[in-house]
């Protein structure tokens, strides 16, 4: 590519001015980052790590910049990066040999944090379209229109996964077999 294709920031007066392009980014950085980093926060329970990944998902956002542009809901977009570098936040650390919980102290803590690793592997056992749209509509707090949007689906199918996921999680985390549904019921 020759160099004057290269898009470079105009200079003047000795000040480089920054491109179009960032400053777009800029106000969306601006506008998004308190409620990335709320999500991170809800999810991971620390704020210096909240921090950390609401950072990761603006650095991997700006990397791709001009593709995030053109999506339909760049705040889902970012949101949903967001969501899933904190569930795998969370795995990562429940994996941790220094991070089990002592049974002999009581800590409501540890039992918060016991409740986030749960929720994350239940997440996880879900498939990858029931975990999308579980991480957006709730943990992330989109209205199913938007998470439909987001995800090229329709509202009905994003009602579909969000009830199928939620009584798996539900069976997962009470450690019960989920309920029939109202077929199942009827043929069971």
């Amino acid at each position: 590519m020759a160099v004057n294709q290269w898009r470079w920031p105009f200079v003047e007066g000795g000040v480089v001015r920054p491109k179009r392009g960032d400053d777009v980014f800029r106000e969306f950085y601006e506008r998004m980052q308190p409620r990335a980093v709320g999500v991170a926060r809800r999810l991971v329970g620390t704020a210096g790590v909240a921090d950390d990944l609401a950072a990761e998902a603006f650095a991997r956002a700006y990397a791709r910049w001009r593709e995030v542009q053109r999506h339909p809901n760049p705040d889902a977009w970012l949101l949903r990066v967001v969501g899933n570098l904190a569930i795998d936040h969370v795995r990562r650390e429940s994996r941790r040999p220094d991070h089990r919980p002592d049974p002999v102290r009581h800590d409501p803590s540890a039992d918060h944090a016991t409740l986030r690793v749960d929720l994350a592997d239940a997440l996880h056992r879900l498939s990858g379209r029931q975990q999308e749209v579980v991480v957006m509509r709730y943990l992330i707090d989109l209205t199913e229109e938007d998470v439909a949007v987001t995800l090229g689906m329709s509202t009905g199918s994003v009602k579909t996964h969000l009830h199928r996921a939620t009584t798996k999680l539900r069976a997962d985390l009470d450690g019960a077999d989920p309920l029939p549904g109202p077929q199942e019921a009827q043929h069971g």
